[in-house]
């Protein structure tokens, strides 16, 4: 049975060829199919409770997503010019990031105070290349005292901060949108932490 197999294959070889190269061309096609999704929507079927409660929340209020910039100083010093100075740099820069909807950290907290019988109202740290030792104690104080910023974009140590940026994504396309984010991101990352050597900056 083996021995008519072989000898009829090779007796038909060059038919079984073209049939062989034609099956593999049929199956091939549908390669043209396949694409790369980062929607974890992907993993819940339309009718999952979970997915369906979160999906009302979004409709309800926004749909946005979330970058974490960490700056983790060498030395664990936040409260130096230098970090603040790049902590500043990074939240600045942070709103052109492709739909950015709110940046916020240390250097950009809208801090309150009173001058003569005026209210002001103003980021909390601009221009932080000139300050002195006293403000940046100034400064140091003021954060570590905020509930705001403790344990959320200031470690209580004062060692660790992070810039958050909240984006909107259109939801068209997800396939371009988020490797733009991410891409925009890593790209200003990279740029930071190559001014600043001593300092550790790090997208989430």
């Amino acid at each position: 049975m083996l021995d008519s197999y072989i000898h009829g294959v090779i007796r038909w070889r060059y038919i079984v060829i073209l049939i062989v190269i034609a099956l593999a061309t049929w199956a091939g096609s549908g390669t043209r199919f396949l694409q790369f999704k980062s929607d974890y929507r992907m993993f819940f079927s339309q009718d999952n409770p979970q997915l369906v409660a979160f999906e009302k929340l979004q409709n309800t209020y926004t749909k946005n997503d979330n970058i974490l910039f960490v700056v983790a100083p060498k030395d664990s010093r936040v409260f130096t010019v230098d970090v603040l100075a790049a902590v500043e740099k990074l939240s600045n820069a942070a709103w052109h990031i492709s739909y950015s909807l709110r940046v916020d950290s240390i250097t950009n907290f809208q801090h309150s105070q009173a001058e003569g019988d005026d209210l002001v109202v103003d980021d909390l740290v601009r221009d932080a290349a000139n300050f002195t030792p006293a403000e940046i104690q100034r400064i140091q104080q003021i954060v570590l005292n905020e509930p705001l910023l403790v344990n959320r974009l200031i470690s209580p140590k004062g060692h660790v901060t992070g810039i958050s940026v909240i984006i909107q994504l259109p939801g068209k396309n997800q396939n371009t949108e988020v490797p733009e984010v991410a891409n925009f991101a890593r790209k200003l990352a990279n740029e930071v932490r190559t001014e600043n050597p001593n300092k550790g900056v790090v997208p989430l």
